[in-house]
């Protein structure tokens, strides 16, 4: 590879023009920029046999001819950039062999939609496998499109021929051509075999993953500096091979190796007796290839240690280099974190360093990743002068990606174990970009999606696209539920297997070796099910030993009862948990018992998420497993659901608002959790709600609970849950879950219902109708790839993870001093992009509509937000000053369409509040 064909030079076309050093080259060729990345994905695929390994079967390519491929195609990923309307975006840098005034040349153009647009409209100058034959083109396609989106979406490419020679002009496509032929010799492109279109346009969503990575570590500068194109494209081949060497190795994205001999004394403790469900977890065969674990036990039995039991064998078989677990909400993941950290120190072998990323906690990922990947380079400047804040396409690798790994809820899908909520795992899935980075994470990560029965109808079918695509791309997942209804088990079980059909182009699907029916399988609890692609079992397991109990349920009818039985248990000496359904219900009742005489702790999401860890760490030191008998005595928590799943909590009595059957069995796992010998008598647990008279009316829930009527719209199915319990009179566990859960959702549970409630419900399925049906539009397609059409990427709103009866907004607190604005929680944070992270919270867009700003504070937030990534713009900063008063925008309370500054008032102990006047 000489570098000059003909006339044309091609490492005269600069690629790189931002230098950090001044004493280097100020730019750095093309082509010597397309090789770095070239030669950092062959370094990736090298170093990690299971991605090579995984790709390849995507592919259906050997080993040799996977990595040659892959990197054929990553030293393309910038071919768009030897158009001349790139090339003018540097006017001193623009070529001699171009005609052109620089001036005439727009200053905005996409560098990888020009990429698209050379493939689509003059294909012949790949030269690919297969020749110009459309069956060919069509498979080679997504794979070009998946690379030419290295800048976190599918490229548009419209234009044709015409447009092409515009942007390109004759030069630029003789240039490309030049070095796409240079690029054929390395590789030895010709003696590969054309892709399978079938199995192209599920490979490309990794595809693009892999560019996204290999650019943002090709692109930066520590690792790739800048060079003088004297050197040649042959002796620079070698030379970026040692810089990607270097590079791959400091980052951390290499899998650490797992740990030998891993046993559950490694999660339970020295002579600790792990459950029946555990050792299935331990016992049960592995098949090949991705695989779907379900495990249905009750709560508190050890799930998790279960599930990862499952997730290291996997690990320690090579089926997996990582885990993902994803939780309902940011709570439940917070208090997920130690687990996960204490027992990842276990996962792997003693002599490696993993990197364990748990958002919103104190850890990290691989220092030389958050060192050498975000240093500086968020600053780095676009290319283009013009709409610099609007143009995702002209940012540089470097500043996309410090932006992007800024936030530590991305880092958890970069590293070898990660925890947050299941959004994050949900934007893989959605035209959201760098969704195509995540996904690249989880087809090689174990992922378990714990509580997956907690979401609603949009939700569910999200986790089921999730789960075709991470069986789709060789992924395997372990799902965790202590009431998981049947229908819904076996959608998510019909999932995964569409996606190993898809894999494997077998639409037979998997055989059964179980000869139950899912009827005959509905009334077995606890219960594990596996499937893979030659397999589906479903196994009746044993209830954990000394573990069952019959609870007694006691219904009370209004809220003044209820705080009279809190005053009671309290003043009795006991620990007590007080659950309510919405914030303000949480609010009013932590007001009242302080009224009273009480000092409840209070606990809920509207916390700036600082103030929420240090509230969830005294609340599970006080209340949790290890809490001693004194430090409990006569404490009070109230709270709202963020208590109800994941963490490990235990009080003498419990007072509930009346819920869904499959949350107050949740809620009900938080009394008399642990052995306490300081205990006597029997626990009993107080669900506060209506009676559920046979002849109750359309409004029977919402007169009692007006707020939670908005939170659980489906009434009929609260008066199902009331009058299931009503009649049973306990929780009996864990025999009798499944009946309470099934007396509710399942099929025959609506011929129960009284006549009034019977609407209700209709309005409910066709809600989860609609719901599903607004899911399946917005979600991406796996088999069409990562193409323009295989999603919603044209939409100019933001395809969310969950659908809100009304919309949010993020709010960050900051305080006022000395004249500056700092992050609410600047004293908890050790850098700023994480103290802002920590200083944020979520409210209704209904209650705050935007941001205000009194004058004289103006150049100060200016300031504060020079830090702010192009992902944080469209959140609102709140100013308080030091006795917690501050104001936002938002519309008055009367209705008016005016603007009006929102007074509010913050405490660390009670949350963002409504004041009733305006700070001064």
């Amino acid at each position: 590879m000489g570098g000059r064909q003909g006339e044309i030079d091609v490492l005269g076309f600069w690629g790189k023009a931002r230098p950090r050093q001044r004493d280097g080259f100020r730019w750095h060729p093309l082509a010597f920029h397309c090789l770095d990345v070239a030669a950092v994905g062959e370094n990736l695929l090298t170093r990690n046999h299971g991605l090579r390994r995984s790709l390849g079967h995507l592919l259906r390519l050997r080993r040799a001819e996977t990595v040659r491929l892959l990197c054929f195609l990553l030293c393309l990923h910038d071919i768009g950039k030897f158009a001349k309307w790139f090339q003018a975006k540097e006017p001193q840098r623009l070529p001699d062999c171009f005609d052109d005034d620089p001036a005439d040349l727009p200053s905005r153009y996409d560098h990888g939609a020009g990429g698209l647009r050379l493939f689509d409209a003059a294909p012949d100058v790949f030269h690919l496998p297969g020749g110009p034959e459309e069956r060919h083109l069509r498979a080679w396609r997504p794979l070009v499109s998946a690379v030419m989106g290295h800048h976190g979406s599918p490229p548009t490419s419209d234009g044709g021929v015409a447009g092409l020679k515009r942007e390109f002009g004759t030069v630029g496509i003789k240039a490309a051509r030049a070095f796409i032929r240079e690029a054929h010799a390395r590789f030895a492109l010709p003696e590969l075999p054309v892709p399978d279109r079938r199995q192209a346009g599920p490979a490309s969503h990794a595809v693009a993953g892999l560019a996204v990575l290999a650019d943002w570590i090709g692109s930066n500068q520590d690792w790739f500096p800048y060079h003088d194109p004297a050197l040649g494209l042959d002796a620079y081949w070698s030379h970026a091979r040692e810089r990607a060497a270097r590079a791959v190795g400091e980052s951390g994205v290499v899998p650490a190796p797992a740990k030998r001999g891993f046993d559950y004394q490694d999660l339970l403790g020295a002579g600790a007796e792990p459950s029946p469900m555990q050792r299935w977890a331990r016992e049960v065969d592995l098949p090949a290839g991705p695989a779907l674990f379900l495990v249905e036990d009750e709560t508190g039995s050890g799930k998790t240690e279960a599930a990862l039991m499952l997730a290291h064998r996997l690990l320690e078989s090579g089926r997996a280099d990582g885990l993902y677990v994803a939780l309902p909400t940011m709570a439940t993941a917070n208090a997920m974190f130690d687990r996960l950290a204490d027992a990842c120190a276990r996962f792997f072998a003693e002599d490696a360093v993993p990197s364990i990323a748990l958002a919103h906690g104190a850890r990290d990922l691989h220092a030389g990743f958050r060192a050498a990947m975000a240093r500086g380079d968020r600053s780095e400047a676009h290319y283009s002068q013009a709409e610099q804040e609007t143009d995702e396409s002209d940012a540089t690798a470097s500043t996309a990606c410090a932006a992007w790994i800024a936030d530590d809820r991305r880092r958890a899908f970069l590293a070898d174990a990660g925890a947050g909520t299941v959004d994050q795992a949900l934007l893989s899935v959605l035209p959201s970009r760098h969704q195509s980075l995540r996904l690249l994470g989880l087809m090689r990560r174990v992922l378990v999606l714990d509580e997956v029965h907690a979401y609603d109808a949009y939700m569910q079918s999200e986790l089921e696209t999730l789960l075709e695509f991470q069986a789709g791309l060789g992924g395997s997942a372990i799902l965790l539920s202590a009431t998981l209804p049947g229908v819904i088990r076996r959608r998510l079980v019909k999932a995964f297997r569409r996606g190993l059909a898809d894999r494997n182009d077998d639409r037979a699907g998997t055989r059964s070796v179980d000869a139950r029916s899912d009827e005959d399988l509905a009334t077995c609890y606890p219960l594990a099910t596996l499937c893979a692609a030659d397999v589906r079992s479903s196994t009746p397991v044993a209830g954990r030993t000394g573990r069952a109990r019959v609870l007694p349920i006691r219904f009370i009818r209004s809220a003044d009862t209820a705080v009279r039985e809190v005053l009671r248990a309290a003043r009795a000496g006991k620990a007590v948990l007080y659950i309510r359904n919405t914030v303000d219900d949480a609010l009013d009742a932590h007001a009242e018992l302080r009224r009273r005489g009480l000092a409840p702790t209070l606990f809920h999401a509207r916390f700036a998420l600082s103030d929420r860890l240090e509230i969830e760490t005294e609340v599970v030191r006080r209340f949790g497993k290890h809490g001693g008998a004194a430090a409990r005595a006569g404490q009070v928590l109230v709270a709202t659901q963020v208590v109800e799943q994941s963490l490990d909590l235990d009080f003498d009595a419990v007072v509930t608002d009346l819920a869904p059957i499959d949350l107050l069995i949740q809620r009900a796992g938080r009394l008399w959790r642990h052995h306490r010998p300081e205990r006597d008598g029997r626990p009993e647990l107080l669900v506060v709600g209506p009676e559920p008279v046979a002849d109750a009316p359309e409004n029977w829930f919402a007169r009692r609970f007006p707020r939670a009527a908005h939170v659980y719209r489906d009434h009929a199915r609260i008066w199902l849950s009331a009058k299931k319990l009503h009649d049973a009179g306990v929780i009996d566990s864990p025999g009798g879950l499944r009946d309470l859960v099934e007396g509710v959702y399942g099929d025959d549970a609506a011929a129960r219902l009284p006549p009034a409630l019977r609407d209700s419900l209709r309005q409910a399925q066709d809600r989860a109708g609609t719901e599903r049906g607004v899911a399946g539009a917005n979600t991406l397609n796996l088999a069409k790839g990562f193409v323009r059409d295989g999603g919603a990427w044209d939409s100019d709103v933001r395809t969310p993870t969950r659908l809100a009866d009304e919309p949010h907004r993020t709010l960050r607190l900051a305080r006022v001093r000395d004249g500056d604005v700092e992050p609410w929680a600047r004293e908890s944070a050790s850098d700023d992009a994480s103290a802002w992270r920590l200083s944020e919270l979520n409210v209704s867009a209904r209650r705050i509509g935007g941001e205000w700003t009194a004058p004289q504070h103006v150049s100060a937030v200016h300031k504060a937000k020079g830090s702010w990534t192009r992902f944080d713009k469209e959140k609102i900063l709140v100013l308080f000053d030091e006795a917690g008063d501050g104001a936002a925008a938002g519309r008055g309370r009367s209705g008016s369409d005016a603007p009006a500054r929102i007074p509010l008032r913050y405490d660390p102990r009670v949350g963002l509040t409504w004041s009733r006047s305006l700070p001064s």
